[in-house]
């Protein structure tokens, strides 16, 4: 009788850490071009990317480095603040027939891919940050947040 019992334990361990390491390993450079679909909110976009002629995928794009306002927030002045910022990344998204994703990846965003985005001639992330729309964010823990952090814009 064979005895496959430490194969299996092995293959078991070692499957998932193979699994993590190649998915936070996995980035694509880019450019990708794709077409705005709709602005979810002030860090997210979803898009149809062409990667190849003639195919598309619908996906959401988280905007990398930075975090807006939620539209879901208890906190009446951060949900203001969260649909000025989806305003205005639906001005800034939507000025060319289409937006260039770089520096891809997945991660623990909820089925959506991280990526840096440009419409010409911005990149949206920092557009977002230099309008006060949005904070630096590095992808950790978020901080707790009181209620009115995110400033009343005019």
């Amino acid at each position: 009788m064979i005895r496959c019992g430490p194969l299996i334990a092995l293959l078991v361990c070692a499957c998932p850490a193979a699994a993590a390491e190649a998915r936070d390993n996995d980035r694509i450079p880019g450019p990708v071009m794709a077409h705005v679909v709709r602005v979810i909110d002030g860090d997210t976009i979803l898009v149809d990317a062409v990667p190849w002629p003639a195919h598309s995928l619908r996906i959401s794009v988280r905007l990398r480095c930075i975090d807006a306002a939620e539209m879901r927030s208890s906190c009446p002045a951060e949900r203001r603040a969260a649909r000025k910022a989806r305003q205005r990344l639906e001005a800034l998204a939507l000025r060319g027939d289409h937006v260039l994703l770089t520096n891809i990846s997945g991660g623990k965003y909820y089925g959506r891919v991280l990526a840096d985005m440009a419409a010409s001639p911005a990149d949206l992330a920092t557009a977002m940050l230099d309008g006060g729309l949005a904070i630096a964010y590095s992808g950790g823990r978020r901080e707790r947040r009181d209620c009115g952090l995110w400033p009343e814009q005019p």
